[in-house]
């Protein structure tokens, strides 16, 4: 990206964005470098191309996605530092995947892993308080319902908070364990 500019814009929305970016692209000669969402709705744009390009696009991508939606916020980087470098090749490097598969460049979002309550059943030695604490109340009503000799009943498991689950299935597992 040596000489190269980099410009951003983030919008609330995903129709703001592909409006945004259909309208930086043809108003400049600059590159797609990518789309991604960036959570809470916030979908971000990553343009590349000389200076003048850039702040052309950017402006113009700002005005076309404010028309259908909100712009949270823009940049333009004229000179991008070295480290820069990584980031905006991780981003392309997403964009080109999904390219691949879909025969055009996506969005791509994160996927965290989080335990549910059928991975978890069969291991419910092995689950520490905290990874109890990470897991969503329905996965925890699920593995609730699960477990075997749980003090709660059914309709309480229905409504129960998650506090309330994580007690009733620790103290369940220290039952079986003595």
């Amino acid at each position: 990206m040596d000489n190269m500019a980099l410009g951003s814009f983030e919008t609330i929305g995903f129709v703001a964005a592909l409006n945004g970016a259909d309208a930086a692209l043809k108003s400049a000669d600059v590159k797609l470098l990518g789309c991604q969402y960036v959570g809470s709705g916030l979908v971000s744009v990553l343009l590349a191309g000389d200076v003048s390009s850039v702040k052309v696009a950017v402006e113009s991508g700002c005005s076309a996605a404010e028309q259908v939606g909100t712009v949270q916020s823009h940049t333009v980087i004229a000179r991008t530092a070295e480290g820069l470098d990584a980031i905006v090749a991780d981003a392309k490097l997403k964009g080109q995947k999904a390219g691949a598969k879909k025969g055009s460049q996506t969005i791509q979002k994160k996927k965290i892993a989080k335990p549910t309550a059928k991975a978890t059943v069969a291991k419910l030695g092995e689950i520490s308080l905290t990874e109890l604490s990470t897991m969503r109340v329905t996965d925890l009503r699920d593995l609730a319902r699960k477990v075997p000799g749980i003090s709660l009943d059914r309709r309480i498991i229905r409504s129960a908070r998650k506090d309330e689950l994580i007690d009733a299935i620790t103290s369940c597992y220290q039952q079986d364990k003595e």
